[in-house]
C-alpha cells in the first residue's frame, strides 16, 4: 500500500459554483473513505484548491477518483495533479505496534460470519484466493470495514471462519443481496472446499476495542 497526494488547482469563485456538484463529490469522497482508500481531504486556500490524501495499492484509483469527480468532469478544476507521498515521520505505526489494517469497529457495526472445512492441501490455496480476489471485491463495496479468516485444525481436516465486518446491514445488502442470509461464494472457491455454509449469520457489535 502507498501513500499519494491529489492536488485541485480551481477555478475563480469555486465555492460559489460547485453548490450543484457538492452533494455527489462528498457522496464519492465518503464511499472512498469507506474502504480505507481516502485518510483525509480538505481545501486550500490562498490559492483555493483541495488535497486529497489516498492510501490506496495502485496509482490509477487516485486517477479512477479525479476523472469521475463531478468538479473536474464540470470543469471546476483547472487542474490536477497525483503525486506519490513517502511518510517519513508520523502516521505509519512501527512493526512492533502494527495495528489492524481497519478501524476497531464502533457500536452497532454488523458483524457477518461464515464457516467452511477444507483439506491441509488445499487451505494454502483457498487463502491465496482470499487475499487476492475476496478482499479486493470486499474494499470495493460501500460499508465494508474490514474482515478476519480464522483457523482451527479438526484431524485431516480444517475449519474456516470468515468474519466480515460492516457498518450496517444496509451495507451488507450492498454485497450479499436482497437475501442477506444467503452466502456468497464463487465457484473457484467452493472447488477448494470440501463443505460449507449455505447461511450466514449477523451479529450487531455491542462493544469493540482496540488497546
Amino acid at each position: 500500500m502507498n501513500y499519494y497526494a491529489l492536488f485541485y488547482e480551481v477555478v475563480d469563485n469555486f465555492i460559489d459554483r460547485r453548490v450543484p456538484f457538492r452533494q455527489e463529490h462528498l457522496r464519492l469522497a465518503n464511499e472512498a473513505l469507506e474502504r480505507g482508500e481516502i485518510v483525509f481531504a480538505g481545501a486550500l486556500a490562498e490559492p483555493a484548491g483541495a488535497l486529497i490524501v489516498f492510501h490506496v495499492d495502485n496509482k490509477t484509483k487516485v486517477e479512477s477518483f479525479a476523472r469521475n469527480d463531478p468538479y473536474v468532469q464540470n470543469g471546476l478544476v483547472k487542474k490536477w495533479e497525483v503525486r506519490p507521498w513517502n511518510v517519513v515521520v508520523g502516521n505509519e505505526p512501527p512493526a512492533s505496534s502494527a495495528v489492524p489494517a481497519f478501524p476497531a469497529p464502533a457500536a452497532g457495526t454488523v458483524l457477518r460470519r461464515w464457516t467452511a472445512r477444507t483439506s491441509e492441501s488445499q487451505l494454502p490455496k483457498y487463502l491465496e484466493y482470499f487475499a487476492k480476489n475476496v478482499l479486493p471485491e470486499l474494499r470495493r463495496v460501500p460499508g465494508y470495514v474490514g474482515a478476519t479468516v480464522s483457523l482451527r485444525r479438526l484431524g485431516s481436516q480444517v475449519e474456516i471462519v470468515v468474519e466480515t465486518t460492516w457498518r450496517s446491514l444496509e451495507s451488507v445488502r450492498n454485497f450479499a443481496g436482497a437475501d442477506l442470509e444467503a452466502a456468497v461464494v464463487a465457484e473457484q472457491a467452493a472447488a477448494l472446499l470440501t463443505n460449507f455454509d449455505r447461511r450466514v449469520t449477523h451479529w450487531e457489535m455491542a462493544i469493540a476495542d482496540r488497546p
